[in-house]
């Protein structure tokens, strides 16, 4: 019965339709978003269909997190278990097959051969000579031989099913496994990955402490955002560092299994120093709140001097990047000056105040995969096997009859090229 179900798994055309099904589910998880909270789905999926939202639908099958579900795992198992089936039942079989030397002795098997060429009389030590320069594997008995070339072509479908089976292996025990975190930490803070956003049945969060030293960003000669940097450490149980590095986008930190990834920026507060010279203690820090606005173009961050300091008028503070340009407003809304960090603003002649810092944040994202080494190491050999699959698998025979030679031979690819190699043999013979 065991071993029934698996030559009904070693089938090519069960291999197809799953492969067909998966293909299927994961368009499916590029077209809706995944991993979102619910009320994204509610409001972007909220359509009815055959009496019930979308986003129920969604929910109750599981599209919003397509890849670690309990069936689509169970998709990638039968596709790992039908091509491990295919290549012991099938694949090793043929490839032990191939290895066999096996001499053609009647004139019926000549006939069948794509390249056949009959001659009187042939000098076979020539013709062996021919065939090693060639680098042929020759065999002879008595008035026959057989000489193959190529036979590394046939373990190319076995490295092919492999490589396949260590991606599959390799995307659940990342799905199973792994976790996706998204952290906003502002620069000189010590943190922990706490902000999880995916994560697998198995997952573990490593709980080692990181800090970040500091945040930048570089800018065009329009004004616009070029690329922005973290500077990142490590730390151990002990707080001292154990790893440091500046990342930026597409230039992340590896630590083990985790990859920390720069993806985004903030800020989350002004630091100003009032300065007032009516009172003893002239100077107080304040460190305001900052409440970012939605805009599809831009960036903006807007915030207020407190009215309770009776000694100050309100301003509205508006930031638009964290350069260090700041532009006020009365409580109006008309524009009054633009200013930077560390410039003095008068609102008296002796009461003044200056932005310290703007104290910005830096987005980072901290993704787990474990099984993405096994998945590099299937495409190297997928790359392999396709190299390998050029190679022509190509085979020669030859037959003396006390009347006549009958020789041809067959590849499985390459056909004109073998059909030059085979004219060439005439060289061996004499009319």
């Amino acid at each position: 019965m065991i071993k029934y179900v698996f030559k009904y798994l070693a089938n090519l055309k069960l291999a197809i339709l799953l492969l067909l099904i998966i293909a299927f589910f994961s368009s499916i998880g590029s077209v809706i978003e995944q991993s979102r909270d619910i009320q994204f789905y509610e409001s972007n999926y909220s359509s009815l269909f055959l009496g019930m939202p979308i986003w129920k639908i969604v929910l109750f099958l599981g599209l919003n997190n397509i890849y670690s579900t309990w069936w689509f795992l169970f998709f990638l198992f039968l596709l790992g278990l039908s091509l491990s089936s295919c290549t012991i039942l099938q694949q090793l079989p043929t490839l032990k097959f191939s290895r066999r030397y096996y001499f053609y002795k009647r004139l019926s098997q000549f006939h069948k051969l794509a390249f056949k060429l009959n001659k009187v009389k042939v000098f076979q030590s020539h013709l062996s000579y021919t065939l090693v320069n060639k680098e042929y594997s020759l065999f002879q008995q008595c008035n026959s031989i057989y000489a193959y070339k190529g036979l590394i072509s046939r373990v190319g479908p076995i490295i092919v099913h492999f490589s396949i089976i260590c991606v599959l292996f390799g995307s659940t025990f990342g799905a199973l496994k792994g976790f996706n975190s998204q952290e906003l930490i502002p620069k000189t803070e010590i943190f922990h990955i706490q902000n999880i956003i995916k994560n697998g049945l198995f997952s573990s969060i490593l709980q080692k402490p990181f800090r970040i030293n500091d945040f930048w960003s570089t800018y065009t000669s329009k004004g616009d955002i070029k690329q922005f940097y973290s500077d990142i450490s490590v730390l151990n149980s002990n707080g001292l560092e154990i790893k440091r590095k500046t990342i930026s986008v597409n230039n992340p930190l590896l630590l083990n299994d985790l990859i920390i990834y720069q993806t985004d920026w903030g800020i989350l507060g002004l630091r100003l120093n009032v300065i007032n010279k009516e009172q003893i203690r002239g100077e107080t820090i304040i460190q305001l709140p900052i409440t970012k606005i939605n805009n599809l173009d831009q960036k903006i961050w807007v915030s207020a001097l407190p009215s309770k300091l009776k000694t100050m008028k309100s301003f509205i503070l508006l930031i638009k990047n964290n350069r260090g340009q700041i532009s006020l407003f009365n409580k109006d809304g008309k524009f009054l000056k633009n200013t930077n960090i560390g410039q003095t603003n008068y609102i008296t002649n002796r009461i003044s105040f200056n932005f310290i810092d703007i104290i910005s944040s830096t987005g980072i994202q901290i993704k787990s995969d474990p099984g993405v080494k096994l998945i590099y190491f299937g495409f190297f050999f997928l790359i392999c096997s396709s190299l390998i699959s050029y190679i022509s698998f190509s085979e020669f025979w030859l037959l003396c009859l006390p009347e006549k030679i009958l020789s041809g031979g067959k590849t499985n690819r390459a056909k004109v090229k073998f059909k030059i190699e085979f004219l060439k043999f005439k060289q061996s013979f004499l009319e």
